[in-house]
């Protein structure tokens, strides 16, 4: 895992193979900022500047390298500059300056060079320019013995400040890496995109940085596949390993024959069992088919089954259909301290070896929704007559499990924070990306659409339409239809202020402004500099991202706000559309139609939410005085 405790002083840069390359690039006389942009790694473009200063400090070390190693005379003629070095008498021009003087096609070659011999004689070896080539054959000469004594290769436990531009390895230590080793790891644990969230380090620069990293493999160690190319370029069924028994992810599990629930204790009768499953693993896949794949219910479900399943047959070496009450108590008990044979690194990818099903010990809340979600697929298998009694129907709940989930969702205060801070975002350093994230946010919180939705959603869903009820009978009114769960669609209204951040995001992508003007499959969110579609994993990062930074930035006057943005994500949005527009006097009916609950109850929660807001108003309005 990478350590998180901070050097004491900066590491000096190592004498590896690229510095070497440079510094010969410097004797032979070839372009500076080109050699540096090709040997060393910089964040964008290199400059003559930096170049210039970087070579200093490496012919530092080979003065003090050669003079350690007896030879004085190398380490003083390294001080010497080529192009330093003054022009004596009238400048010779060359022969092709002295071709281009002449008449066209009039001399052969031959006569070409047998005038120039006439008129500027053989070049005399005393010239600048023949002094300067002995001396640059010199250095190289220098410069290839330095590197037989002094040259090295990159090792794992090297620090990053010894080899990577000193920018650059600061950015990467805010991220936890301090050595060669601990930015290996975070790349081949978190693949392609490994920079997302480390500050001011970008595709491009982490593209260098890979590559460098595949050039010293040799002593560094190979990177993954998922390392060097998007998933979406890979084929993904030849990358993941072959199932075994494990803690691996759910496609990749295995369950050993005695103990896959095929002769579990707690099975139903198979002639009763209404569900095409002949053993625990395919009945979690049953159940888990019931939602849409790939969205964020799906992705809580898995894992919540997914930990359960594996606990059961790794943990406690049972068959999941085998648990009974004692069993489930000692997983929730589990839950709140799993062993470090089950944690891993944050956001390790389900290829990743480092993958495992737990970041840590989860919070009172995220217990609360495990046993919550595992209980729900036991009392399904029950009904579906493949269990005979569902186990966890005596467990209670833990003594500090909260009565009632808070509801995920930011306050208005905690929402004008958000707004405030993009806002000065936007004054310092505005961008595409920050435009497209502002009316992400503004669309998401002002028509309570879930991110499957959000990605899915096309131009042409958007609606123009007068209003039946209108008092002159032309009022018009924008709404957007939505395909949600089930697929089922709804109609969603969209405020006057959400349709102009479309306008606005619209002339941003450099379209025209009104929606209806474009090819109905122009998506809603678009990547950017094209017209493809933004897929859900991006859009959630964009906004997590953008929550984390925002709770960095507020949380120097406000902690208590900067933690609640901080934990919030793409749902959040959904659930203060909600809890804002009951606070509002939306009717629970019309919230209800909004947001696509089948239940009134579902939507009920909205209204908790406003009534502990009514029962503190009249608390403080007939307080004792």
């Amino acid at each position: 895992m990478p350590d998180n405790t901070a050097p004491s002083v900066p590491a000096a840069r190592s004498l590896g193979q690229p510095q070497m390359a440079f510094v010969r690039s410097w004797a032979e006389g070839l372009d500076l900022v080109a050699a540096w942009n090709r040997y060393l790694y910089v964040d964008g473009a290199g400059d003559g500047r930096r170049a210039r200063g970087e070579l200093q400090r490496l012919l530092d070390e080979l003065r003090s390298l050669a003079r350690a190693h007896g030879r004085p005379q190398v380490a003083a003629l390294l001080r010497r500059d080529p192009q330093a070095m003054p022009e004596r008498g009238a400048r010779v021009p060359t022969l092709d300056e002295f071709a281009a003087q002449q008449p066209h096609d009039y001399y052969s070659e031959s006569e070409l060079i047998e005038l120039y011999q006439e008129q500027h004689g053989v070049a005399d070896s005393r010239s600048t320019a023949r002094r300067r080539q002995r001396l640059r054959e010199r250095l190289v000469e220098a410069v290839q013995w330095l590197e037989q004594v002094g040259a090295r290769f990159p090792q794992p436990e090297d620090p990053l400040q010894a080899w990577l531009d000193e920018r650059v390895a600061r950015r990467l230590a805010v991220a936890g890496m301090r050595r060669l080793a601990d930015l290996m790891f975070w790349v081949r644990t978190k693949g392609y995109h490994w920079h997302r969230g480390i500050p001011r380090v970008g595709p491009e620069g982490a593209a260098r940085i890979v590559r460098w990293l595949r050039e010293h493999e040799a002593t560094l160690g190979a990177l993954p596949r998922p390392a060097l190319a998007p998933l979406s370029a890979i084929d993904t069924t030849a990358l993941t390993p072959a199932p075994r028994v494990g803690i691996v992810p759910l496609e990749r599990f295995r369950p050993p024959a005695e103990r896959d629930g095929s002769r579990g204790t707690n099975r139903a009768a198979a002639e009763r069992c209404k569900v095409a499953a002949a053993n625990d693993y395919e009945a979690v896949h049953a159940w888990l088919r019931l939602r849409v794949a790939g969205t964020h219910t799906w992705r809580t479900y898995r894992k919540e089954a997914e930990r359960f399943l594996l606990w059961a047959v790794m943990g406690r070496r049972k068959a999941l259909s085998s648990l009974d009450g004692d069993d489930c108590v000692a997983y929730r008990d589990f839950l709140a301290q799993p062993g470090p044979e089950w944690t891993g690194p944050r956001n390790a990818q389900r290829w990743s070896e480092q993958w495992r099903p737990f970041e840590g010990a989860l919070s009172v809340r995220s217990q609360a929704l495990a046993i919550t979600v595992v209980r729900s697929l036991c009392e399904w298998l029950v009904r579906r007559h493949y269990l005979d009694s569902n186990p966890w129907d005596d467990v209670p709940a833990r003594p500090d499990a909260p009565s009632m989930p808070q509801l995920r969702a930011l306050s208005q205060k905690q929402w004008d924070l958000v707004q405030a801070w993009l806002a000065e975002q936007h004054e310092q350093a505005p961008s595409p990306a920050l435009h497209r994230l502002q009316f992400i946010l503004d669309f998401a919180y002002m028509t309570g659409m879930r991110l499957a939705e959000l990605t899915a959603a096309r131009l042409g869903w958007l609606r123009h339409e007068p209003l039946d009820d209108g008092p002159d009978g032309d009022e018009m009114a924008w709404s957007i239809m939505v395909l949600g769960k089930r697929r089922k669609w709804r109609e969603v209204p969209v405020p006057d202020p959400a349709m102009q951040a479309l306008q606005t995001y619209l002339q941003r992508r450099g379209l025209d402004p009104d929606p209806l003007a474009h090819d109905p499959e122009t998506p809603l969110i678009a990547k950017l500099g094209t017209e493809a579609p933004l897929g859900a994993a991006r859009i959630y990062e964009i906004l997590v991202g953008a929550f984390e930074r925002c709770a960095v930035h507020i949380a120097r006057h406000d902690a208590r706000a900067a933690e609640r943005i901080r934990l919030a994500s793409t749902h959040w949005l959904r659930h203060t559309y909600g809890s804002h527009s009951a606070a509002r006097g939306v009717p629970q009916d019309v919230l209800q139609a909004n947001l696509g609950h089948e239940s009134l109850a579902t939507t009920s929660i909205y209204v908790r939410a406003e009534k502990g807001r009514r029962q503190r108003a009249m608390q403080q309005a007939f307080a004792r005085r």
